[in-house]
């Protein structure tokens, strides 16, 4: 069972060029409500999406509680 989401985050350089992705493991079983955790603290040039279920024991194993989050 899933209790949390990998959320992909492409950032659009401002100058041009390629896009920068990131991956972040948030606690959170609800891909919006997870989207929206790292939403909150990224720049209007990025783009933020819940990318599959994160399993349980990769939660535990990344010591992340209900609404944590951390980058990959």
């Amino acid at each position: 069972m899933a209790i949390g989401q990998v959320v992909l985050v492409t950032t659009e350089p401002l100058g041009g060029g390629s896009p920068v992705r990131s991956v972040y493991y948030v606690a959170e079983q609800d891909p919006a409500k997870a989207e929206a955790i790292i939403a909150a603290m990224m720049a209007p040039n990025e783009r933020v999406e819940a990318w599959g279920p994160l399993p349980e024991p990769a939660v535990k194993a990344l010591g992340l509680k209900p609404g944590d989050f951390t980058r990959g």
